[in-house]
């Protein structure tokens, strides 16, 4: 699945008018879907063939979309977005954090279910809890090989 996500303008002309300018705005569960769900599969993958350098680069990539995604919907049924993000999922990606850096899988194991936890947390808080996230339970359809090594 490959989905450009971006904050473009399109320009339509009106009979009679000048054109109108709109802007598409990615609805939170469009971001979701689109990248922060494709992000927390391949970091398990990469958990789970112990590849702790591409652990970390996908680490690193949920972090900025979940700081993009508060960016974009800077609040949520009244909630203020980015600080309910920042608090919930600190913890969770430290402890990832951690747990890559020191090649641990078992504390991986542990820290991606607290992950896993955090999110079906906010789902919960924000009456999504429709929406509930699992730990996979085998690698997803991918043309992403996780299981390579660092050439470096």
């Amino acid at each position: 699945m490959s989905l450009a996500i971006s904050f473009a303008a399109s320009r339509t002309a009106t009979a009679g008018s000048d054109a109108a300018s709109a802007e598409y705005l990615p609805s939170v569960s469009d971001l979701m879907i689109a990248t922060i769900q494709p992000r927390h599969e391949r970091l398990w993958q990469a958990g789970q063939d112990k590849n702790w350098e591409f652990a970390s680069y996908e680490l690193g990539n949920l972090r900025g979309a979940f700081n993009r995604l508060g960016l974009a919907h800077p609040t949520v049924h009244d909630i203020m977005f980015p600080g309910m993000i920042a608090s919930v999922m600190a913890q969770p990606l430290d402890e990832l954090n951690g747990a890559i850096r020191s090649k641990d899988g078992t504390a991986f194991v542990k820290a991606y279910g607290g992950l896993t936890s955090a999110c079906n947390s906010c789902h919960q808080a924000l009456n999504h809890g429709v929406v509930d996230i699992k730990v996979p339970i085998s690698a997803s359809a991918s043309d992403l090989d996780t299981n390579l090594r660092s050439k470096n």
